[in-house]
């Protein structure tokens, strides 16, 4: 079974977006998972989530991510100025670090990334002219 899970690691937080992506204006990572269908729960509304294990390992990344990563999710947070390559610098060493902890979680074939994404705003290359007004 695939399950989408979209991650934003600024406000901490993640949800299964099957089968509908959606658009956001925020910085957000789409991981896409095939689980074996052990590792499925469904809520009362019989909606798929992860196993209550899965569900923890998953919250104990996303903190790790969040104190690894602070200065450069503080600076995406706030629209910080960076040097000019620094964007795609920091995002490269972000999300090495996602996939290499979420391939953690694969244990004995029952859970497999097969697709990580981005959407929202991401910025690649910003110069002073290009900051969002953020009053």
């Amino acid at each position: 079974m695939k399950l989408t899970l979209a991650i934003d690691l600024l406000e901490n937080e993640w949800n299964i977006v099957e089968p509908n992506k959606p658009v956001s204006p925020v910085p957000l990572i789409f991981a896409t998972l095939l689980l074996d269908k052990k590792r499925v729960a469904y809520s009362l509304d019989n909606k798929p989530k992860l196993s209550r294990n899965d569900e923890r390992d998953l919250k104990g990344i996303l903190k790790k991510m969040r104190t690894d990563h602070r200065g450069y999710l503080q600076a995406l947070d706030q629209d910080a100025l960076l040097p000019s390559n620094e964007h795609l610098s920091q995002q490269q060493q972000l999300l090495q670090a996602l996939i290499t902890e979420l391939r953690g979680m694969e244990a004995e074939d029952q859970l497999k990334l097969i697709r990580l994404e981005l959407t929202g705003s991401w910025p690649l290359y910003q110069t002073e002219e290009g900051l969002l007004d953020l009053s």
